[in-house]
């Protein structure tokens, strides 16, 4: 009887794996310029559903106005990643979870996606391309208002 193959994780880059870490500690901040500070001087951002962004000061408006809108939480999971010459690359799945900081629903992503880094000159490793779609439609919830307890 042959033996039972084991599901073995992913052997990551770990130079890769520390900028995917930091991307996500960046966006789970919600801090604008946490977030600024991972992107490569000729970034671009490739969403689903929305025009190709371009440009740290088109960036920095779409970063801003996201996190003006929500407060959001993201699991970024790596599958693979690797490197060649100067870029790195990052396959992964993602969730994430929007709460509207005016009213309106909850929104939960279900996501993959790919990041492209580019080794800068000091060795840092920074996103060159964020590019992700949706495994399913996002779902809405009602959001739960907070009350201070008494």
């Amino acid at each position: 009887m042959p033996a039972k193959k084991t599901a073995q994780k992913p052997k990551l880059n770990p130079e890769l794996l520390l900028a995917h870490k930091a991307y996500e500690a960046a966006i789970n901040s919600n801090n604008t310029d946490l977030v600024m500070a991972m992107y490569d001087k000729d970034a671009e951002i490739l969403q689903p559903d929305g025009p190709i962004v371009s440009g740290h000061r088109n960036i920095r408006k779409w970063v801003n106005d996201y996190f003006t809108q929500y407060q959001t939480h993201w699991k970024k999971v790596p599958l693979k990643n690797f490197v060649m010459g100067e870029y790195g690359f990052d396959e992964g799945i993602d969730t994430a979870v929007d709460v509207p900081r005016h009213g309106s629903d909850t929104i939960h992503w279900n996501c993959k996606g790919i990041l492209v880094y580019k080794r800068q000159k000091n060795g840092e490793w920074l996103i060159f391309r964020d590019i992700w779609n949706n495994n399913k439609p996002p779902v809405k919830t009602k959001t739960k208002i907070r009350t201070k307890a008494r």
